[in-house]
């Protein structure tokens, strides 16, 4: 047991893939899975037990191991609690019971060839890791229970409930709402996603990245509403046009935020495809590796399109691309800025900050590596490019 303590303790890199593999993995847990917000503190929470359950076994090997529900999963749980989701939580528990079992023994059958004593081991193990998984899920079950009768008691409605009935399209009272909301629903609204994945997320920079956001479409004060332990839905009025090529300061600005905007839309309806757009935006940013940070929907439609169908969309890179697919993603992005920028060699250092010279030998480099001609192949060189950079992850200085 200590032996193998000591290797869980290590959270071999298999052992956290297969975890987190187990999350959310049926059909119906689509929603939450694509929720960048929740699927990164569910992974957390996963080591957090893992480590918990090895460090007791380590110090008393098979002993009864305390319950342990790390702040990621109070959260989560009370969160999918406010949305009617209680029985999910309880479902990825299992699931990640099922997979730690899986693990475990296949380990164990490396630590022993003694039948006496492995079938021993294997029976201590099963009963310390079912007792515990099911100590942690009766301190969840009360959680969510306790977040449950803490709705049903408050009396009043608060922004989150509000914009719910705007949402599921009932009938409402508008002006009612928007008075109660201190926001105008008759407007033209531009709607966004302002999240962290970060396990020790503040408020406040949130909160301080959808202001600068609602800055951009020209608005004063932004409609914000709390939608998760890390999570902001915002809507602002879109008085002028978002200037796609500002939101890269807004990443730089806000390091650790992330944001997904949908497009404009008047009134209610307005409101509503709006939000949904910011929604699929985001689900696709925690899809791809190489999504930026703060995107919107007019930069995702095409991204979007082109990965329903994974093995199209790399059959097509590979065509277009050929050997530059694999080089430098320094000769993949300047190539595509390059594109972006209506192949404007000025524009494209200057938007680079690489001298001009630089930027010559990087583009002549790219299209040497290319399988078609750049001139007679721009559009499907620009997409493919698109659809590899979306898909690459990127360094930490890059994002």
């Amino acid at each position: 047991m200590r032996k193998g303590a000591e290797i869980a303790q290590g959270l071999p890199p298999e052992w956290v893939e297969h975890l987190n593999q187990s999350i959310f993995a049926t059909p119906d847990d689509a929603s939450v899975r694509e929720d960048p917000v929740i699927l990164a503190s569910c992974r957390r929470a996963n080591r957090a037990e893992l480590l918990h359950w090895a460090n007791a076994n380590l110090q008393r090997p098979g002993e009864p191991v305390e319950p342990y529900v790390s702040t990621d999963m109070v959260d989560t749980a009370r969160e999918l609690a406010r949305r009617g989701m209680s029985e999910l939580l309880l479902n990825t528990a299992r699931a990640a019971q099922n997979t730690a079992w899986e693990l475990w023994m296949k380990m164990a059958f490396s630590l022993t060839q003694d039948p006496e004593e492995l079938a021993e081991l294997l029976e201590v193990s099963s009963r310390s890791i079912s007792a515990f998984i099911d100590s942690n899920m009766r301190l969840v079950t009360q959680i969510m229970l306790d977040e449950k009768n803490a709705q049903a008691r408050d009396e009043h409605i608060d922004k989150r409930s509000l914009v719910s009935r705007l949402l599921d399209g009932r009938e409402v009272d508008t002006g009612q709402i928007g008075r109660q909301l201190g926001y105008s629903l008759s407007q033209k609204h531009c709607a966004c996603l302002v999240w962290s994945e970060s396990p020790d997320a503040e408020i406040r920079p949130l909160e301080d990245a959808a202001h600068a956001l609602a800055r951009l479409t020209g608005a004063a004060e932004p409609l914000m509403v709390f939608a998760g332990s890390a999570t902001l839905w915002v809507w602002s009025g879109a008085a002028k046009p978002l200037d796609l090529n500002r939101l890269q300061g807004i990443a730089q600005q806000f390091p650790g935020v992330r944001a997904a905007i949908g497009s404009p839309g008047a009134g209610l309806n307005g409101f509503r495809r709006s939000h949904l757009e910011a929604l699929a935006t985001q689900r696709l940013m925690g899809r791809l590796a190489g999504a930026p940070s703060v995107a919107s929907i007019d930069q995702v439609r095409m991204v979007s399109l082109m990965t329903q169908d994974d093995r199209a969309a790399r059959q097509f890179v590979a065509s277009m691309l050929g050997r530059l697919a694999t080089e430098s993603t320094v000769l993949q992005r300047s190539l595509h800025a390059f594109l972006a920028h209506g192949c404007n060699i000025t524009q494209t250092a200057e938007a680079l900050g690489t001298h001009r010279n630089t930027l010559l030998r990087r583009l002549e480099r790219a299209q040497d590596l290319l399988p078609v001609p750049l001139a007679d192949h721009r559009i499907q060189i620009a997409a493919a490019l698109e659809l590899l950079i979306w898909s690459t992850p990127l360094n930490g200085d890059e994002r």
